[in-house]
């Protein structure tokens, strides 16, 4: 499929890209994605769609155009009913104990310095030396 100014086709042709405009309905332009099963030459039957108008956070356009850019495989559990027939399923190998102990070592690393950075936020700034400590008593002696 030939991409047009106003739309892009994936390599595989099942994604296509478009921006909506002049609707003649009276809505704004808007992104419409949108993947089909594979057919040569024409948009085969939808598999999912999704549409952003100008009312959508620029992030969760970014997050999921990035997503759908992403070429590493998508992690879903063997036989989940959410992925498409045509999916790739094999069992990965289960992660190695060291591979376990690193990860959660990486975690907790981030949840401590995420603690360490709150606790440093919520501390008052002190802009002046404190006064020195006056008595009225005299100190005691031994």
């Amino acid at each position: 499929m030939i991409d047009t100014p106003n739309s892009a086709f994936s390599l595989d042709g099942m994604c296509h890209v478009e921006l909506r405009t002049g609707l003649g309905d009276g809505s704004m332009p808007h992104w419409h994605i949108e993947t089909t099963e594979p057919a040569p030459g024409i948009l085969g039957a939808r598999i999912w769609h999704a549409s952003f108008d100008e009312h959508t956070p620029a992030h969760l356009v970014e997050a999921f155009v990035s997503a759908l850019a992403d070429p590493a495989p998508l992690q879903r559990g063997m036989y989940e009913r959410t992925a498409h027939h045509s999916a790739v399923q094999k069992p990965s190998r289960p992660p190695t104990r060291r591979q376990v102990l690193d990860t959660h070592t990486t975690r907790l690393e981030a949840i401590r310095a995420q603690a360490r950075a709150a606790r440093r936020r919520q501390q008052p700034a002190t802009t002046t030396a404190p006064a020195p400590a006056t008595s009225t008593t005299a100190p005691l002696r031994r």
